[in-house]
C-alpha cells in the first residue's frame, strides 16, 4: 500500500516538476505574490481533479475524440497566446511597484490556472495514460492519492521557495523572466496547434 503511495508521488514528480506553462506562470507570480502563485497552481490542480473525476465515470474516454481534441487545441492555442501576451506586456518600470501592490484577485489567478490545464489536450492524454497505470496497480486510490499529494506539495513549495528569494529579483530581471516565460508559453501554444493538426 505504501509503495503505491510512493509510486503515485514519483509520478507526481514527473507531472508537476517539468517547466510547462503552469509552472512558468507560478514562477512569475511568485516573484510578486505567494498567494496568487498558489491559487494559480490550485486552479491547475482542480482541472486535474476534474479530469480525474471524468475518468472515474468513464467520460474521459468519450472525450478522447479527434474533433473534440481539435476544438480544445484551438481554444488552448488562443488561451496560451493570450496568457503569453499578458505576461510580456508589463514594462520593467511597472514591475517594481507590482512587488508591493498586487491588484489581481486570487479568484482570477485560480481561473487562469484552471483554464490553462483544462484547455490542454495533453492533460487529457496524461489522465488516459494514468488510467491504464492505475488499473494495473493493486491500490489505485492510494496511487492517485500519492500523485495528488505531491502536486499539492509542489504548488505550495515552488511559490514559497521563489518568494523567499524574490529580493534577488530586480524589476529588470523579473521583466526578462516574464519575456522568457511568454516565449516558452507561446512555443507550447504553437506546438499544440502543430501536433494537433499537422503532427
Amino acid at each position: 500500500m505504501f509503495k503505491s503511495f510512493i509510486d503515485g508521488a514519483l509520478l507526481g514528480v514527473g507531472v508537476a516538476v517539468p517547466f510547462g506553462p503552469v509552472n512558468l506562470l507560478i514562477l512569475s507570480y511568485a516573484l510578486t505574490s505567494f498567494k496568487k502563485a498558489f491559487f494559480l497552481g490550485l486552479g491547475a490542480l482542480v482541472a486535474d481533479a476534474f479530469y480525474l473525476s471524468l475518468l472515474n465515470f468513464g467520460v474521459l474516454h468519450f472525450l478522447n475524440q479527434p474533433l473534440f481534441l481539435k476544438i480544445l487545441a484551438l481554444f488552448g492555442f488562443c488561451f496560451f497566446t493570450y496568457i503569453a501576451f499578458l505576461t510580456i506586456k508589463q514594462k520593467p518600470k511597472n514591475l517594481e511597484i507590482q512587488k508591493s501592490k498586487v491588484s489581481n484577485s486570487l479568484f482570477k489567478s485560480f481561473l487562469k490556472g484552471l483554464f490553462l490545464n483544462i484547455s490542454n489536450p495533453y492533460v487529457i492524454g496524461f489522465w488516459l495514460s494514468f488510467a491504464s497505470l492505475s488499473a494495473s496497480n493493486a491500490y489505485p486510490l492510494i496511487l492517485t492519492l500519492g500523485l495528488v499529494c505531491f502536486i499539492f506539495f509542489w504548488i505550495l513549495a515552488l511559490p514559497f521557495f521563489v518568494g523567499k528569494f524574490s529580493h534577488l529579483f530586480k524589476a529588470k530581471v523579473i521583466y526578462y523572466i516574464n519575456v522568457f516565460s511568454a516565449l516558452i508559453i507561446e512555443y507550447f501554444a504553437l506546438n499544440l496547434l502543430y501536433k494537433t493538426f499537422w503532427g
